[in-house]
């Protein structure tokens, strides 16, 4: 909603005033401007001359269901005859003044007010089009928000070939990530060991891609690589990774993250941990007294919980416990060095070894023992010799057995296990290229123009070049070399707690919340900044106390956790909506020139309106019903993206079996949405997004369309609240009494007052 002053606002609620326009068009280095109006007017030393034959409309509308927004535009209609201003026609200027793609101001005024160009009097502005055609009688002239101004393909960084000397050939004018949340340590698998298990990527919510921008050359002194093209929060040494055959080995050469955002990497040795397949196994086995308890906790990742080893020689001498396990089938990943056990160890009661007590690992008639085991501990044992002969080719698959003896000391025995897999050295004989599908779009640019007479038209204002990834039109391979991370990304830059905002995050914390991540983007990639963000609406969207998105997602905005590296270019308009969707929020530029983000609430969460609409100021148009065609009862939210498999491993999904069914408040079919929500690694983030969008999405909702009689609802913009006042009592909504709030979807604004779609949103 745009603030107008208060001399303009009590002026416009007199039904006697009268309004006007009007425009500052600059033009060359935008340091002077023409003003015109609809007639003559001056303003101190400035003059508006009266060439305005036809003000045409202002438009700004949203897809209510998809979160896009249109650009802003209007058509404007200057009298061209002879001497209608400075002594000649208005096309005549255009041999000095260059008015294309420069600035325009269009400030809202009435009988009451004075200083006409006051900024809190402006109701539009923006770039003036290419797009200016005149006669012998009139210019027509195209004016649009600054959507298209600000709006470009991003990531804006490159792997420049002047930079980066050294650079793959595949990587050359390729983007650098932007990463933004949380692919480091997991957070529901306990502590995780520090001395081998912390840095194998089994235990990580994901990892980022990294481009690389010096060649490996296992000859060289090393290479480089690049997470992000700022510092990121949090990255290590130990979580460095290729991508392999499905896998994503250690690299365990030397690492150096100090240059963070670059990544320096020596040496062709790697590790992969494999976890020790625990489905469908048969039951423990053994001699004497003895049990295996728990035993599928050993390959589940996690170590909050143990599998228990007992082997009573006490009651039974000499007893032994034997569970039999397996290994998968391991994709050959290079040059074979070494196979161990790893193992993190509980609490192990009176195991030292000198008793012949042990713990056994053994395939077929093979095995390898532990004598010695000590309590709470990591332990790596060779195992390569139950395995010769197949090292070469990497032939581990098959079953591994894990037995606990008891041995003569007539001493109850037990031993606890955490966690335990095979880890695999070897070398790696090249980084192998990443095979991504880009998809290019290439085409006209187009919005929805409504001329000064006439139907809307679809106006083309420019040509993308750029490529996307989210579409299915049509496929060119490109191979681009990477290692990955398991780190956390961008930090917030101390515009967070500038200008007294004071939303729960402050400067160098790390993004997660997808409201403050579009921030960010304006920011950092469109390199703009306050004076051109309306800040206080993603405070209020975003805020940890209190923000709306909280009330989408019903859980707490810290819950709310996004995380992805953004590797591929984009246009940033579709990157912004995209998030904006899955925040189910509306980002777009404002009638004041700044970016805005609107963000919905559940149904039952709205109080308050941005703006009450008397009734008696209106003209009711008509009432109706959001299509059938939007209507989504079952929901599928595919996420977990794996940068290296280029898919996404994880799925949430919700349904409604009201609204798939026949009573009144059905549909009498499923209806179904799947998405893919790349940007979400959380699981409980997933799962409240396929609630939240099953909520917004299982029910038609009410529509009202209506114009507004005077300019006093003008400073009203799409993704504004409102509800009525003084709605007739006979006039019902769908057979129910008019209540509730109402999110403007489009408005048209004239000199005279403004036509306004909205849909009910509670």
């Amino acid at each position: 909603m745009l603030s107008f002053d208060s001399g303009l606002t009590n002026a416009l609620k007199n039904s006697n005033t009268t309004a006007f326009w009007v425009l500052k068009l600059y033009y060359n280095d935008e340091s002077a401007f023409i003003g015109v109006s609809d007639q003559h007017r001056q303003d101190g030393s400035d003059i508006y001359y009266g060439v305005v034959a036809n003000w045409g409309v202002y438009r700004q509308s949203l897809d209510f269901f998809n979160f896009t927004t249109t650009i802003g535009n209007m058509g404007v209609t200057l009298i061209n005859s002879e001497n209608s201003i400075k002594g000649g026609r208005f096309s005549d200027l255009l041999a000095t003044n260059n008015f294309v793609n420069r600035k325009w101001e269009l400030f809202l005024n009435t009988n009451e007010t004075s200083t006409l160009d006051t900024a809190a009097r402006m109701i539009a502005t923006g770039v003036i089009s290419g797009d200016i055609n005149y006669d012998s009688n009139n210019v027509t002239l195209t004016l649009f928000d600054n959507t298209s101004k600000y709006h470009k393909r991003i990531p804006i960084n490159t792997v420049a070939s002047g930079t980066y000397t050294n650079a793959p050939a595949n990587n050359v004018g390729k983007p650098i990530p932007m990463a933004y949340g949380d692919s480091h340590e997991k957070g529901d698998v306990g502590t995780i060991p520090t001395s081998n298990f912390d840095r194998f990527y089994n235990f990580y919510k994901g990892a980022f891609p990294a481009i690389i921008t010096d060649k490996w050359d296992v000859q060289e002194a090393g290479s480089e690589a690049l997470a992000d093209s700022q510092a990121i929060h949090t990255m290590d040494n130990e979580n460095v990774y290729v991508y392999k055959n499905g896998y994503y080995p250690t690299l365990t050469g030397t690492i150096d993250v100090g240059g963070n955002p670059e990544i320096e990497y020596r040496g062709s040795t790697a590790s992969v941990y494999v976890p020790i397949g625990v489905s469908n196994i048969a039951s423990e086995s053994g001699t004497g007294s003895y049990s295996v308890a728990n035993e599928e906790r050993v390959g589940d990742g996690s170590f909050s919980n143990y599998a228990s080893w007992a082997a009573s020689s006490g009651e039974t001498n000499n007893s032994v416990a034997t569970m039999t396990f397996a290994l998968p089938q391991i994709n050959k990943l290079g040059t074979y060095s070494a196979i161990s056990a790893l193992v993190k160890w509980g609490t192990n009661s009176d195991f030292e070894g000198e008793n012949s007590e042990t713990f056994r690992y053994t395939v077929g008639s093979t095995h390898v023992d532990h004598d010695t085991i000590t309590d709470d501990s990591e332990t790596k044992t060779a195992i390569g010799s139950l395995y010769s002969g197949k090292t070469a080719t990497w032939d581990f698959e098959g079953s591994l057995l894990y037995t606990l003896k008891g041995g003569s000391a007539n001493n109850n025995h037990t031993a606890q296990i955490y966690e335990t897999g095979a880890v695999i050295d070897f070398t790696l004989e090249d980084v192998d290229p990443h095979d991504i599908q880009e998809l290019y779009e290439g085409g006209p640019i187009k919005t929805v123009f409504q001329p000064a007479m006439g139907p809307p038209e679809l106006l083309e204002i420019g040509y993308d070049y750029n490529m996307y990834t989210r579409t299915i039109t049509g496929f060119t391979p490109s191979k681009i070399d990477y290692i990955y991370y398991s780190g956390k990304g961008r930090k917030y830059g101390s515009y967070i707690d500038a200008d007294s905002r004071n939303q729960g995050y402050n400067a160098n914390d790390l993004i997660e919340n997808p409201v403050f991540i579009i921030e960010d983007i304006i920011r950092d990639e469109l390199s703009l900044g306050s004076s051109n963000i309306d800040y206080a609406t993603f405070d209020t969207a975003g805020n940890t106390s209190s923000g709306y998105l909280g009330d989408i997602y019903e859980d707490a905005v810290g819950d709310v956790k996004f995380a992805f590296a953004q590797y591929k270019f984009i246009n940033s308009k579709d990157m912004l909506e995209r998030l904006g969707r899955f925040s189910f929020s509306y980002v777009f530029v404002g009638g004041d020139g700044k970016f805005k983000i609107k963000t919905l609430r559940r149904t039952d969460d709205y109080s308050s309106s941005d703006q009450t609409i008397d009734f008696y100021d209106i003209d009711l148009g008509k009432i109706g019903k959001t299509s059938l065609g939007s209507v989504k009862n079952s929901i599928l939210v595919n996420y977990n993206h794996d940068y290296g498999a280029n898919q996404n491993k994880s799925e949430a999904t919700a349904t409604d079996s009201t609204s798939q069914g026949t009573t009144v408040n059905g549909y009498n079919q499923t209806m179904k949405l799947e998405i893919e929500a790349n940007e979400v690694l959380d699981s409980t983030t997933a799962t409240k997004l396929a609630e939240a969008l099953l909520a917004f999405m299982k029910d038609r909702k009410n529509t009202v369309e209506f114009t507004c009689l005077r300019p006093k609802y003008n400073h009203l913009e799409i993704g504004d609240i409102i509800d009525f006042s003084n709605w007739l009592s006979t006039l019902k909504v769908y057979g129910a009494a008019m209540t509730g709030y109402f999110i403007v979807a489009d408005i048209t604004k004239t000199v005279n007052g403004c036509s306004i779609k909205a849909i009910k949103v509670s």
